[in-house]
């Protein structure tokens, strides 16, 4: 590689020569297990896959190696079976010969797929080798043109001239304990999921509770479940009544929408490090919204009306409303876990409202769930009827989306398949 490279197109030379093999070392100077996770795979594991889907011919573990071979070897089978793109792997002792391109990476390494793909798409000559050094200026790998005997140790040379738009920034070499947040960000960075550039809901909530999730090793079912169960013990909750009650419904419904809005990320993670693809009720995890919202809404409307110093009339209109309102969320349910369109019956984008109306947003509330926020923030004031008339609101807007938009028939509003016209 030079300076001047393009990475649009393969060199010249692409064509002529083998594909390059992976080269694993133990790290010695290690002080952390290198087969830790990083949300949700350890690092070699996603590593092979990612060689692989590269274009890399196969993966060489040298000894000392914390995944032995036939941990190695049966990963990669496995992750083949399911469709990954997982590297053959085999083992060999120092010294011996190779002769051919190769990049050698310290196990813990994490590197930017689309480093491991430029390197296939540009080759280095036969006498040419670079070493990448992460941003804290330690040697995590070696890209080598051509190498004659699989090394002991990591060879130690000139920095790779990092062409546009990569940079050290790309590779992680984990040796202490400090160095897992940064291979977590660059892992979420390569999946898609950059940092958020302002401190907010989206950095300081929403991505810890990713990395708890990707880092548990729970399936993902029993992560879908958690977040359905959370956002369906708002009912009860709601039904204890008081503050204690009321709050802990509304806290249940936040987290829970968060945690089943997260699933899918969770799924693109561990399915980009090398998992077996896991199967979840994609489905389920996009209704939770809605039934979250008609449990804690079933809930607040039989306290409401169950009050004694209420008129007869007044708990009447307010039980009608209620039931009104659960219906609407319970019919955008059904939608969702028939895997139809439920546009119609969606909550409008709040950053959108407010940029519409001119009203000022703060970036910190990008992807926070506002209209669940606003639900938790009403029922800090120790009243049911205030979280009540949130989610009353958030019914009205349903109703106005469905009564303005485009014309739908009942059978579409209800999820019914339209028959079939006769020919």
């Amino acid at each position: 590689m030079v300076d001047a490279i393009d990475i649009t197109e393969p060199s010249e030379i692409h064509g002529h020569l083998p594909a390059p093999v992976l080269v694993v070392l133990a790290d010695g100077d290690a002080r952390v297990d290198a087969q830790r996770p990083v949300l949700g795979r350890d690092a070699l594991s996603r590593l092979i896959v990612a060689a692989g889907a590269a274009g890399f011919e196969r993966a060489i573990l040298t000894p000392g190696t914390a995944m032995g071979i036939e941990a190695a070897q049966a990963f990669s089978e496995a992750s083949r079976e399911a469709g990954e793109r997982a590297l053959p792997v085999s083992d060999t002792a120092t010294g011996e010969s190779l002769g051919r391109p190769a990049l050698v990476v310290f196990e813990g390494t994490v590197l930017n797929p689309d480093v491991l793909e430029l390197m296939v798409e540009h080759p280095l000559e036969p006498g040419e080798r670079y070493t990448l050094y992460d941003e804290v200026g330690r040697p995590a790998a070696c890209f080598f043109g051509e190498l004659q005997r699989v090394p002991a140790m990591l060879p130690l040379t000139e920095e790779l001239p990092w062409p546009e738009p990569f940079g050290p920034a790309d590779v992680v070499r984990q040796v202490d304990p400090e160095d897992l947040r940064r291979a977590q960000e660059l892992t979420l960075r390569s999946a898609g999921l950059p940092a958020p550039e302002h401190r907010g809901w989206s950095r300081d909530v929403e991505r810890p509770v990713l990395r708890w999730m990707a880092d548990s090793g729970r399936p993902l079912a029993q992560l879908n479940l958690l977040g359905v169960g959370l956002v369906v013990s708002a009912l009860p909750m709601a039904l204890v009544g008081g503050f204690f009650g009321t709050l802990a419904a509304g806290l249940g419904l936040v987290v829970g929408v968060m945690v089943t809005s997260l699933v899918g990320h969770i799924r693109h993670l561990r399915a980009a490090g090398g998992g077996l693809t896991e199967s979840v009720d994609e489905h389920l995890a996009a209704a939770a919204r809605p039934l979250g919202h008609a449990a804690i809404m079933a809930g607040l409307t039989y306290v409401i009306v169950a009050e004694t110093d209420r008129s007869s009339v007044a708990a009447v209109v307010l039980l009608v409303a209620g039931v009104a309102a659960v219906l609407l969320s319970l019919l955008q349910a059904r939608l969702l876990l028939r895997g139809r369109d439920a546009e119609i019956f969606r909550l409008p984008n709040a950053e959108g409202a407010a940029r519409r109306l001119g009203v000022p947003w703060w970036p910190g509330l990008d992807h926070a769930p506002i209209f669940e926020l606003l639900v938790l923030l009403a029922s800090a004031f120790a009243t049911p009827e205030l979280p009540w008339s949130v989610l009353a609101t958030g019914a009205l807007a349903r109703l106005w989306r469905w009564y303005a938009g485009p014309p739908v028939s009942l059978r579409d509003a209800v999820g019914e398949p339209q028959p079939e016209e006769s020919t």
